[in-house]
């Protein structure tokens, strides 16, 4: 075909490309004109600086330093970042759904409004008045700056616009840095916790050298600690700080120890679901939830390591379980696990799902330990793992029973030989999820 014949066509595409090109952009332009038309205020929640929430005659200012909130009416308190930043952008992106026109204040409950709102953005200030609901529930009556025009929002918008001093406070009860801690001393009824971190991220527990702590649980217990929030800000402190539990001493009491120094955090009686609390000797006394020193009670007493074996998943090349006789082998290869065992059984599985497999057993912990005397008795069942060149690096042996609800069974770790009583449960939970490993898949690619 000559070339010359297809320059028409060429043409008329062209046209029609930029035809296409020119009612997309039209449309995109339309469809921004009309979002910037619902636009209540023409500005972003980055240049918003100051805030006020008025109901009658309560007032809540906000004033912003930098990217940091602060309450500066009733009280001078920090604000909590993320509730003040939802309401920030909620008034920087609020859209009307209707214009209706001039209308009077007092007929849509906008002259003793039930929420105003005044903010500076950009030097200007700006002012919102929230009146009545709408009927049927479609949003509300609202008027902005000097605008005779009365508009309707949604109700979703007025609830993100309406919020409360106690919502918009900091309730960040303590803050501090988990990798920072040097030591902890925690009190929990009766008992006396004095905690020391050690080389490569362990713990030891002062004064009680044969006990062996779960830097892991450590961890977990200064993370909730971090993240625990204050539910309440009572107006004034209790007159009675013994009946709230915090003198002479808290009933939990919990202190930590940085290079800048000791912070103690103190969790006393309440009522219902609250207690009080208090960060230092002379710090203000707020309400947690009651959940909250229970919680610290109940993960002081699961400290201790009691894991049957505590080396690396990621060092096992090799595990062996099961009747003696009849073990299963799974061997790892590049990106598999390869997975054979009686009757010439035979199963592939990935490597993330094995380690699940592996990484339940690192979680069986035993109730007790035996003298390796009290361990006496034939192997019924088999675990090994082994590493490279099928280097032994852990064996357990079920060699007993003690009653109807726990096994004994004997451990090897390196040079490291051990008895000890184990939940019947938990065992037999890990042995079923290694026979679900240890089936073909329902439909295996052909």
């Amino acid at each position: 075909m000559n070339p010359r014949r297809l320059i028409p066509y060429v043409v008329v595409f062209l046209i029609l490309v930029g035809t296409y090109v020119g009612l997309w952009w039209h449309q995109a332009q339309k469809e921004a004109g009309e979002q910037q038309a619902k636009q209540v205020f023409a500005c972003k929640d980055a240049e918003i600086t100051a805030l006020t929430l008025k109901r009658g005659k309560e007032e809540v200012q906000l004033t912003r330093q930098g990217a940091v909130w602060e309450i500066t009416k009733p009280l001078k308190a920090k604000a909590d970042p993320d509730t003040v930043g939802d309401l920030v952008k909620a008034l920087a992106d609020l859209k009307k759904e209707r214009d209706l026109g001039p209308g009077e204040a007092k007929t849509f409950g906008l002259d003793e409004a039930g929420l105003l709102i005044s903010f500076s953005a950009k030097g200007e200030q700006h002012r919102l008045v929230l009146g009545e609901p709408i009927p049927g529930g479609r949003g509300y009556y609202a008027r902005k700056d000097d605008d005779p025009n009365v508009i309707m929002i949604s109700t979703g918008a007025r609830e993100s616009l309406n919020q409360q001093l106690l919502s918009l406070r900091d309730k960040t009860l303590w803050a501090f840095d988990p990798t920072q801690i040097k030591s902890m001393k925690i009190r929990t009824g009766k008992t006396l916790v004095d905690l020391e971190k050690a080389g490569g991220g362990a713990w030891r527990w002062l004064g009680r050298a044969d006990y062996k702590v779960r830097p892991d649980r450590v961890e977990e217990l200064l993370r909730q600690l971090k993240q625990a929030r204050i539910i309440d800000f009572p107006p004034a402190a209790p007159k009675d700080l013994r009946a709230a539990g915090l003198a002479p001493q808290a009933k939990t009491a919990v202190t930590l120890v940085t290079p800048q120094g000791a912070e103690s955090l103190f969790l006393g009686a309440g009522t219902g679901s609250e207690v009080y609390a208090r960060q230092g000797v002379q710090g203000q006394v707020v309400k947690v939830g009651k959940e909250l020193p229970e919680q610290i009670a109940r993960m002081v007493s699961t400290l201790e390591d009691r894991r049957l074996w505590t080396g690396s998943a990621a060092e096992v090349a090799k595990v062996v379980w099961g009747l003696p006789g009849r073990t299963w082998t799974a061997v790892r290869e590049q990106n598999q696990w390869k997975i054979s065992g009686p009757d010439q059984a035979e199963a592939q599985q990935s490597v993330t799902r094995f380690q699940m497999g592996l990484s339940s057993f690192q979680n069986l912990e035993y109730s007790s330990l035996l003298p390796q005397a009290g361990a006496a008795g034939k192997e019924s069942y088999l675990v090994e793992f082994l590493g490279q060149g099928d280097k032994p690096i852990f064996r357990l042996e079920e060699v007993g029973k003690k009653g109807e609800t726990e096994l004994i069974v004997r451990t090897k770790a390196g040079e490291t030989m051990a008895a000890a009583v184990i939940p019947r449960k938990d065992f037999v939970r890990w042995q079923q999820e290694m026979e679900r490993l240890s089936k073909p898949p329902a439909n295996p690619v052909q």
